[in-house]
């Protein structure tokens, strides 16, 4: 009944998301969230205090209160625990991150956990799991563009990431995606990944002597590296916090990024330059021609293998993260912003004292 009174077409083939603001210092404009689970029959409450629930059956039989509703817990959800079912020992493999790209994406990956933490710090659906999963390893890949902004601009005062906005590029289309030579692992959760990689490599490998194939877990929340030895063998290591978005679990820990970094890095094309032969000190100059801004020339002396290291610096500024989109007076340093798909990521630099 819900369906049909709605005032607009229901879309089965879209599914959508919602989001949660609680738990998150921005707050402040939001009384409470209240989430119609048609699917589940579930009406779902949450205000910055706690999440309850309650069956949609029961309203449709009597008058109820917020006492009526059954308690879940705080308004963000705890964290799960990401070795709960695993083995021991855990693969340990010489994980190697040319310093050029750590330098680089390590900054942009540990940005875009803190301007999508309102989405990463709560439960999302698949649909929202695979459009997070498709931006980071677009990230890490540096399959990415930077529009740089140079002109005057009025600003608008509004949030680049406001907290109730969704991701809005496109998703991955399955849940197991070859990257280079690995497989990416698109999954909920670090025990439903394993499955996935086992029925997976299992198909692989039966009737067939092909070499090992190399996967990454990614729950978002955690990754995992993992490899198929042989038939229903598999070897893992202990699994990294990732992406949370919550400041009680902390930010992503340099191993997992290492991770992505070093699983994904053959889906970065080499290519051989004579400006590699060149001493770094006139490559840096070089790269300085590249672009308006020093976040652009960075990413190009990535995909070339040149230059220095990037320092995070515009000339004698730091290149911070702008959150709000403010007045540009003419003269104000270059702003660089991450796209993809032609899309916004809500990364957003410039260079300030």
């Amino acid at each position: 009944a819900l369906r049909k009174d709605l005032p607009f077409t229901w879309n089965k083939e879209e599914v959508y998301d919602t989001v949660n603001p609680f738990g998150d210092p921005r707050q402040g404009d939001f009384e409470s969230l209240w989430t119609f689970d048609i699917d589940n029959d579930t009406l779902l409450h949450t205000n910055r205090y706690r999440r309850t629930q309650i069956s949609l059956a029961l309203l449709r039989d009597r008058p109820v209160t917020l006492a009526d509703m059954t308690y879940l817990g705080p308004p963000v959800p705890s964290p799960v625990d990401p070795t709960a079912g695993l083995t021991e020992p855990y693969w340990k493999p010489q994980v190697q991150v040319e310093p050029r790209i750590r330098a680089f994406a390590h900054r942009i990956l540990c940005d875009f956990n803190h301007q999508w933490r309102h989405i990463l710090r709560s439960n999302y659906n698949t649909i929202t799991l695979r459009v997070l999963a498709r931006a980071i390893i677009r990230l890490s890949t540096l399959r990415f563009d930077v529009h740089e902004e140079t002109g005057s601009r009025h600003g608008t005062g509004s949030n680049y990431v406001w907290i109730t906005r969704l991701p809005w590029w496109e998703p991955f289309q399955d849940d197991i995606i070859p990257v280079g030579d690995v497989y990416v692992v698109v999954c909920p959760s670090i025990q439903e990944g394993i499955s996935m990689v086992q029925e997976h490599s299992k198909s692989h490998t039966e009737g067939s002597l092909r070499q090992r194939e190399r996967y990454m877990v990614l729950s978002v929340k955690h990754i995992m590296l993992c490899r198929a030895t042989g038939p229903d063998k598999l070897e893992y290591t202990a699994p990294e916090p990732l992406f949370n978005g919550n400041h009680s679990v902390g930010p992503p820990s340099v191993l997992a990024l290492d991770y992505l970094l070093w699983a994904t890095a053959s889906c970065i094309p080499s290519i051989s330059t004579p400006l590699q032969l060149l001493p770094i000190e006139i490559q840096d100059i070089i790269l300085s021609y590249a672009s308006a801004g020093t976040v652009a020339a960075a990413r190009i002396g990535c995909l070339l293998g040149i230059g220095s290291p990037f320092l995070w610096m515009d000339g004698p500024l730091r290149v911070c993260l702008m959150e709000t989109c403010t007045i540009r007076p003419v003269g104000v340093p270059v702003e660089s912003q991450a796209w993809i798909d032609d899309k916004s990521v809500g990364i957003v630099y410039r260079g300030r004292n």
